[in-house]
C-alpha cells in the first residue's frame, strides 16, 4: 500500500520525495504519486517539467519503454516549437527518449538523443558531469544492442575525461561499464584491472552505494566463469546481502541470478531453478519488458533441459526472446540460440538444433563476444562429433579448435579442458622434432626456450612460448591460423612452426605476400591464369595456391586483399575450390591457410573494408604476437645470437658494452626482431676486430611517434575517432558529395574535408 500523500507535500518537497522512490526502484509508487498530485489540478510550468521527467524515469524503470518514447518526443516537439530557449527539460527529455527508443529497437535515433544531449551539456551549460551522463548512457546503449565495440571507447574516453577533471564518481561508473563490456568481448584480463580500478575509486566513497554492490556482483561473475566458484559465491552472497539491506532492487535481481549460476556450475539444479525463478519474480515486478527478463527466461530454459522438460524450455526460450528483440537486446538474443538448440536436440530434432547452433555462431561472431561463442561452439562441436557423416565431424573439429583457441585466449582452463578432451588431444609434449640444417644444438642462447629455438624462435617470453604450444596442440586440425603483429615480429616464424608442427610438413610451404603482388595481377597469381582469357593475356600457369595443394599457404597482409580476391579466398577455405582467371572450370586445392595481418581485421570488417565472413573464418586459432618492445629480456638474448652470428660471417671478435645494450634496451624498435638483427649487423660489419662498441657508435633508427604513445595519446586516438565517425555520418547523409557534407560541418572547406579524409583514412568504400 502506497502510504505517501500527494496533499502533504509541496512542490520541492513531493520532487524529493519522488528522486528517493525512483532511487529504490519504486517505480509503481512514483507513479500512484504523481497521478494524485495531477489531480489536483492544472501544473504550473515551474512544476511540470521535473513532474513529467519524474513520470519519464518512472515508467523506463517498469520498462513501459513506448509510453516514455511517445510521452518524452512529444514534450520536445512542444519545447523546440514554443520554448526553444528552455534547454535544461530538452536536455533531460532527449535524455529519457533517449533511453525509450533504444528499448523499443530504434537505436539511431537513441544516438541522435544522447548525442544532442551531449552538445547541450557541454555547450549551453559548460557541465562536464552532464557530458559525462550522455556519454555513459551512449555507450549502454550501444552495449545493450550488442555493439560492444562502440560501447568500449565510449566508456573509454568517458573515463578519461572523468579522471582529468577528479570526478571520482563518475570515473568508477565509467570504469564498471567499461569491465562489463571487455568481459563480454572476452578480454577478462582487461576487464578485471578496470573492475579493480571501479572497486578502487567506489571505496573512495562514503557509506553504501549501488557501485560498491555492482563491482562485487561483477567479481563474482568473473571468478564463476573462471571455476572458483567458492570465491564467487563469497561475493555474491556479500553483493546480495547488501542489496537486500539498502533497497537495491535490481541489483538483488542480479545476485539471485548470479546465485544460479553458481548452483547450475555445481550440477545442482534444483537450486539454480529455485534461485532464477525467485529472480524472475521479482524482475517482472520491477520492469516486466525488462532486460532482466529475457537472460532469466535463458537461464530457466537450460535448466529446463538439464531436467528432461525440453517443452517447457522451448517456450521459456520464445519468450525471452520476444522481449529480447522487443528491447534491441541482440546479446541475448544471441546467446539464447544455444539454449534453443539444446533442447531441440533432446526433442530429437536435429536439423532444427543444428540451426539453432549455427544463427547463435554467427550472432555471436558479429558481436564478438567471445565466451558465449566458446560455449555455443563446444556445444556444437561436442553434437556434430557423434555424426556418421564425415564432413559433419569435420565441421565438429573446427568447431572446437577454434573454441579452444578463444578459450586459451581468455585464460578459460576448464574450457581449454573439456575441448581438448572432446578433440582427443595428447596433453603430453609432443616428440622433438630434429634440428633444422644449419643450426647446432650449443648454438641455442643461454636462456632460450628450447621448443621455440627448434624451429629459429629465440625467446624467453612465455606469452611466445604459449604461441608455438597452442601450434603443437593445434597441429593435427586443418582450421585456418590468424597471427596478428607488427611487422618483423616473427610472424612467418610462427607460420612455418605451424608448418613444420602439423601433417603436411613434408609438403610445400608456399609464401603470398599480398601487399606487394601487382593490383592487376593479384589474382593471377594467387589463383592462377588461363590462356581461354583471351589473346595477349600471358601464358597458363598455376597460381601460388595450386602450388601450395596438400601444403600451407601463408597470406601476409592478408588485409590488402580486394574484395573480389576476398571472396575467392573464403571459396578456397571452405570448399577447397579455385577458378583461373579466364577458366570456366574449378579446381580441387587441399591447402591450410595460415594468414597474417599488421592492421586491426576487426576493425576494418567494422568499416566495410573487409569481408566478416572471411574474417571468421581466418579466425579459426588467432595468435597475437607481441612486439619485441613489449619483451624488454629478449632484446638482449637475441641481440647476443646475432652478435655471435654476426661475427662468425666477418671472421671478427666484437663485443658491445653495458652501455650499447642499455641503448638497446630502452629504444622502441618499430622494426622489431629485423630491425635489431639489421642494426648489430651494420655495427659488426663497420668494426674491427677485437673493437668493444659503446653506445655512442650505434645508429640507431629515430622512433615512429605511433610506437610509444604519451600518455595521452589514448584521448587523441578517441578523438580522431570521433571526428571520423562525424565525417563518415556526414558523408553517407549527403551520398557521398563531398561539398555538401563540408558545408554540413560548420561550413568546412572541401579542402579540409579532403585533407581529413586523407589523415583519417577514410575510403570511398565506406560511405559511397
Amino acid at each position: 500500500m502506497n502510504h505517501d500523500r500527494a496533499h502533504e507535500y509541496d512542490p520541492a518537497t513531493l520532487q524529493r520525495r519522488l528522486e528517493e522512490l525512483i532511487a529504490h526502484a519504486r517505480f509503481a509508487a512514483a507513479l500512484d504519486l504523481i497521478s494524485e498530485f495531477q489531480a489536483r489540478g492544472t501544473l504550473s510550468p515551474e512544476i511540470e517539467h521535473p513532474i513529467t521527467l519524474a513520470r519519464c524515469r518512472a515508467l523506463l524503470g517498469l520498462g513501459r519503454w513506448r509510453e516514455v518514447a511517445d510521452l518524452a518526443e512529444k514534450k520536445l516537439e512542444d519545447l523546440y516549437a514554443l520554448r526553444p530557449d528552455d534547454k535544461k527539460p530538452i536536455l533531460e527529455y532527449h535524455i529519457a527518449a533517449g533511453r525509450a527508443v533504444w528499448r523499443i529497437g530504434r537505436p539511431s535515433r537513441a544516438e541522435e538523443h544522447f548525442r544532442a544531449a551531449y552538445h547541450i551539456s557541454r555547450w549551453d551549460f559548460e557541465d562536464l558531469e552532464g557530458m559525462l551522463r550522455s556519454r555513459n548512457l551512449l555507450g549502454l546503449c550501444f552495449l545493450g544492442a550488442g555493439e560492444i565495440q562502440r560501447a568500449v571507447p565510449e566508456f573509454a574516453r568517458g573515463q578519461l575525461q572523468a579522471r582529468g577533471a577528479g570526478l571520482v564518481h563518475e570515473e568508477a561508473n565509467f570504469s564498471l561499464n567499461l569491465s562489463i563490456a571487455l568481459a563480454k568481448l572476452g578480454r577478462f584480463e582487461q576487464a578485471d584491472q578496470e573492475l579493480t580500478r571501479a572497486r578502487k575509486l567506489f571505496g573512495l566513497e562514503r557509506g553504501h552505494s549501488r557501485g560498491k554492490v555492482q563491482t562485487r556482483l561483477c567479481l563474482g561473475q568473473h571468478l564463476r566463469i573462471r571455476g572458483d566458484l567458492r570465491g564467487a559465491d563469497s561475493h555474491i552472497r556479500g553483493a546480495l546481502s547488501e542489496a537486500e539491506e539498502h533497497g537495491f532492487e535490481r541489483e538483488h535481481v542480479i545476485a539471485l541470478e548470479y546465485f544460479g549460476d553458481v548452483a547450475l556450475d555445481q550440477f545442482d539444479n534444483q537450486a539454480a531453478i529455485e534461485r532464477y525463478d525467485q529472480a524472475l519474480l521479482l524482475a517482472e515486478k520491477l520492469a516486466p519488458e525488462g532486460d532482466l527478463v529475457p537472460e532469466l527466461c535463458r537461464r530457466i530454459a537450460e535448466v529446463h533441459v538439464r531436467i528432461g522438460e525440453p517443452n517447457r524450455a522451448l517456450v521459456t526460450c520464445e519468450r525471452g526472446l520476444r522481449i529480447a528483440r522487443r528491447i534491441n537486446d541482440r546479446f541475448e538474443e544471441a546467446a539464447t540460440c544455444r539454449v534453443m538448440a539444446m533442447a531441440h536436440q533432446v526433442l530429437g530434432h536435429r536439423e532444427r538444433a543444428l540451426r539453432s547452433s549455427r544463427e547463435g555462431i554467427q550472432l555471436l561472431r558479429k558481436l564478438e563476444a567471445m565466451y558465449e561463442l566458446t560455449r555455443v561452439l563446444v556445444w556444437s562441436g561436442e553434437a556434430l562429433l557423434a555424426s556418421k557423416d564425415s564432413e559433419e565431424r569435420g565441421v565438429a573439429r573446427d568447431h572446437l579448435w577454434e573454441a579452444r583457441s578463444l578459450a586459451m585466449t581468455m585464460n578459460l582452463e576448464r574450457w581449454v579442458e573439456r575441448t581438448e578432451k572432446a578433440l582427443g588431444v595428447d596433453l603430453n609434449p609432443a616428440s622433438p622434432l630434429p634440428v633444422r640444417r644449419g643450426t647446432t644444438a650449443n648454438a641455442m642462447p643461454e636462456g632460450a626456450d628450447p621448443e621455440c629455438f627448434r624451429f629459429g624462435i629465440i625467446t624467453q617470453d612465455p606469452r611466445i612460448v604459449e604461441l608455438v604450444r597452442i601450434l603443437e596442440r593445434a597441429s593435427s586440425s586443418h582450421l585456418p591460423i590468424l597471427i596478428l603483429g607488427e611487422k618483423g615480429s616473427g610472424r612467418e616464424m610462427l607460420a612455418r612452426a605451424a608448418h613444420e608442427l602439423g601433417d603436411r610438413r613434408e609438403r610445400p610451404f608456399i609464401v603470398g605476400r599480398c601487399a606487394t603482388l601487382p593490383e592487376g595481377h593479384l589474382d593471377a597469381d594467387l589463383f592462377g591464369h588461363d590462356r581461354a582469357s583471351g589473346p595477349g593475356t600471358g601464358a597458363t600457369r598455376a597460381g601460388l595456391f595450386e602450388g601450395a595443394n596438400g601444403g600451407v599457404i601463408y597470406l601476409d597482409e592478408v588485409s590488402d586483399l580486394l574484395v573480389g580476391a576476398q571472396a575467392k579466398l573464403l571459396r578456397v577455405i571452405e570448399m577447397g575450390e579455385l577458378r583461373r582467371v579466364g577458366a570456366a572450370g574449378v579446381r580441387q586445392v587441399d591447402v591450410r591457410v595460415v594468414a597474417a595481418s599488421t592492421r586491426d581485421l576487426a576493425g576494418l570488417v567494422r568499416r566495410g573494408l573487409f569481408r566478416d565472413d572471411l574474417y571468421y573464418r581466418l579466425n579459426g586459432i588467432r595468435l597475437e604476437v607481441p612486439s619485441l618492445r613489449d619483451r624488454v629480456p629478449d632484446i638482449e638474448l637475441i641481440g647476443r645470437y646475432f652478435v655471435d652470428r654476426a661475427c662468425a660471417q666477418a671472421k671478427k671478435r666484437v663485443a658491445f658494452t653495458g652501455d650499447a645494450w642499455a641503448q638497446f634496451r630502452s629504444h622502441p624498435w618499430p622494426g622489431n626482431v629485423q630491425e635489431l638483427k639489421s642494426t648489430i649487423e651494420r655495427a659488426v660489419a663497420l668494426a674491427k676486430d677485437g673493437d668493444l662498441i659503446g653506445a655512442e657508435l650505434i645508429t640507431l633508427r629515430p622512433a615512429r611517434r605511433s610506437v610509444r604513445p604519451p600518455a595521452n595519446a589514448g584521448g587523441s586516438r578517441n578523438e580522431n575517432g570521433a571526428e571520423r565517425d562525424l565525417i563518415l555520418t556526414a558523408l553517407r547523409t549527403h551520398r557521398g558529395n563531398q561539398s555538401e557534407a563540408a558545408r554540413s560541418l560548420g561550413g568546412m572547406k572541401r579542402t579540409t574535408l579532403l585533407y581529413k579524409m586523407k589523415k583519417l583514412d577514410i575510403r570511398p568504400e565506406e560511405y559511397g
